[in-house]
C-alpha cells in the first residue's frame, strides 16, 4: 500500500471538508480545521457523504451554513423553571436537490462551546461534566441519512445524531424555503426550520432526573449560502 497517497488523499479530503463545512471558505479556524478533519480522519463523517457533498458543489447543488445567522437551540422542563439554551457556533453543509433526493445530504457541525444561556449559573451547569460536558466533547454531529418531501417545502429528515459522545438515529421535521418564503429550490440562499424530541438519558446525560425533565426538544434554525466550488 502507497502510505504517501494514502495520507495525501485523507489530507486533502479533509481538507475539502473544512473548506465545504466551514462559514468561510479558507480562513477557517485552526480550532475549527482541527474539529472537522478529526471527524473525516474518525469515521464519524463517512467518505461517501464527502463525495456526495463534493459532487453537489460541483453540479451547483451545494448550500454553505451561514455561523452568524444560524442556531440550534433547546428547551426542556424543569421543577424550577423551563430551561433553554442556544448553540451559536454552527457550521456545515447541505447537498439540495428535490427533484433527485437519493442525492441530497445533510451534515451539520455544532460547536459546543458555544452555549448560550440567560443564566451564568445554568449555563455553567449545562456545560459541566453532568450534561453536556463541552471539554471532553467539542461538537455535536448530525449526518443524514434520507429526506421525504411531503411538499416543495416540508420533509422528514432522518439521520444520526452524535451527542456526548453517543450515536442515535433521529427525525427531524423539516421545513425549507427561500429567503422570500418560496420555494429554495434554485435559490441563492436557503432557510432551514427543522424540529425534533429527543431524550437526554438516551445519550448518557440522564443526571438530575427528579428535577429535570427527560425530553428537550431541538429546534433548528439555519441560513445556507449556495457554494460556488
Amino acid at each position: 500500500m502507497n502510505t504517501r497517497k494514502l495520507f495525501n488523499g485523507t489530507f486533502l479530503a479533509g481538507m475539502l471538508l473544512v473548506n465545504l463545512l466551514s462559514g468561510a471558505a479558507v480562513a477557517a479556524s485552526t480550532a475549527g480545521k482541527g474539529t472537522t478533519c478529526s471527524l473525516f480522519e474518525s469515521g464519524k463523517i463517512e467518505k461517501s457523504v464527502l463525495a456526495t457533498l463534493l459532487n453537489a458543489a460541483k453540479n451547483g447543488h451545494m448550500y454553505r451554513v451561514q455561523t452568524s445567522t444560524s442556531e440550534i437551540r433547546f428547551c426542556v422542563d424543569s421543577k424550577i423553571k423551563n430551561v433553554e439554551g442556544s448553540f451559536k457556533d454552527v457550521r456545515g453543509g447541505i447537498a439540495l436537490n428535490q427533484k433527485q433526493a437519493d442525492t441530497e445530504q445533510a451534515v451539520i457541525v455544532i460547536n459546543t462551546r458555544s452555549l448560550q444561556t440567560g443564566n451564568l449559573l445554568v449555563k455553567n451547569v449545562i456545560k459541566g461534566e453532568d450534561f453536556f460536558d463541552v471539554e471532553k466533547y467539542p461538537e455535536i454531529l448530525f449526518v443524514s441519512t434520507g429526506v421525504t418531501w411531503t411538499s416543495p417545502t416540508k420533509a422528514v429528515l432522518k439521520g444520526k445524531l452524535t451527542l456526548h459522545g453517543v450515536t442515535k438515529s433521529v427525525r427531524f421535521d423539516v421545513e425549507l424555503t427561500g429567503t422570500g418564503g418560496k420555494s429554495a429550490q434554485n435559490e441563492e440562499i436557503i432557510m432551514v426550520r427543522a424540529t425534533t424530541t429527543i431524550k437526554r438519558s438516551d445519550y448518557g446525560m440522564g443526571n438530575f432526573s427528579g428535577m429535570v425533565n427527560d425530553a428537550v426538544k431541538l429546534c433548528m434554525s439555519v441560513k445556507a449560502k449556495k457554494y460556488s466550488a
